[in-house]
C-alpha cells in the first residue's frame, strides 16, 4: 500500500478533496456516511482529515457563505459549482468567487502550519 502524502507535500485542493471524501464515507460521523460505497477511499489520514476538519469549521465559522461553499463542494459527490451555488441562493459567478476564496484561506491557514513544522 502507498503512503499516504502528509500535509505539508499536498494543495489545498487535493486535501480537500480528500478531507470531503474522508466526511463522507463515515469518518465516525453515521449522520455525514454515505449509504453507498462507490467513492474512491480517501487518501488522507484520520490526523490530517481532522485538521482540515477543523480549518474548515474555522473558514465557515469566519466567513459563512465561503465555508458552505467549500462544504458542500467538496463533500458532494459529482455536482459543480453551479449546482452548489443553486442549492445556496447564490449565482454562479458568486459561487466561483466563494470557492477561490475559501481556498485561499485553507491555503494560507495550511502555509502558516507547514512554517510553524
Amino acid at each position: 500500500m502507498a503512503r499516504t502524502p502528509s500535509f505539508n507535500e499536498r494543495t489545498a485542493e487535493d486535501l480537500l478533496e480528500h478531507w470531503g471524501r474522508w466526511v463522507v464515507l463515515g469518518s465516525g460521523v453515521s449522520c455525514c456516511a454515505s449509504r453507498e460505497n462507490t467513492i474512491a477511499d480517501p487518501m488522507i489520514t484520520d490526523d490530517d482529515a481532522l485538521m482540515m476538519d477543523r480549518l474548515v469549521g474555522r473558514l465557515r465559522s469566519r466567513y459563512p457563505e465561503a465555508g458552505n461553499v467549500i462544504i458542500a463542494y467538496y463533500r458532494s459527490r459529482d455536482i459543480d459549482l453551479m449546482t452548489v451555488g443553486k442549492r445556496l441562493g447564490f449565482g454562479y459567478g458568486k459561487t466561483q468567487g466563494l470557492w477561490k476564496a475559501g481556498i485561499a484561506w485553507i491555503d494560507g491557514a495550511l502555509d502558516l502550519r507547514r512554517n510553524a513544522a
